[in-house]
């Protein structure tokens, strides 16, 4: 078994965002890169209906369609929150105009077979917060997907 090490330089998880296109070659100048991650949560949860039998001892369950997000703190910069980089809005922007975004996560690191998630959904959950004790602007955020994960690796 291989850990999955995310504390060395070439190992850090990174978000990117494009509002503008996917990630396919020729999209570059529209991918944001979100800085200064905190923490990173990947949610794949099943959708389930159950019910109750008079002839059973036991609820019966099946699946439905899941339920993907990803949730994060990060740090705020002024050009990934309000700026944004090419065709791809600062995070504000894109949450509030309630725009679809291209995400790729990427696990442990860019370089080639290292593992990532992608796909599409809308920012959510967005609520900054600064204080005297922690005087940089902090958001915890939320990518809310459209559809199924597509998991692959760095080629």
């Amino acid at each position: 078994m291989t850990n999955i090490v995310v504390n060395e330089t070439a190992s850090f998880v990174s978000l990117k965002l494009n509002a503008s296109g996917t990630f396919a070659a020729g999209e570059a100048a529209n991918i944001m890169t979100v800085p200064a991650l905190q923490d990173v949560t990947i949610n794949a949860t099943p959708g389930t209906f159950s019910w109750e039998q008079l002839d059973e001892l036991a609820q019966q369950i099946v699946t439905t369609p899941s339920t993907n997000s990803i949730s994060l703190n990060a740090v705020l910069d002024t050009v990934s929150f309000f700026t944004g980089v090419g065709g791809t809005a600062g995070i504000w922007d894109i949450t509030n105009g309630k725009t679809k975004v291209y995400f790729r996560l990427h696990m442990n690191g860019t370089s080639t077979d290292d593992y990532y998630v992608e796909g599409e959904g809308y920012l959510s959950g967005l609520a900054p917060t600064v204080s005297p004790t922690a005087p940089v602007w902090v958001t915890p955020l939320e990518i809310l997907v459209d559809g199924s994960y597509v998991q692959a690796q760095t080629a």
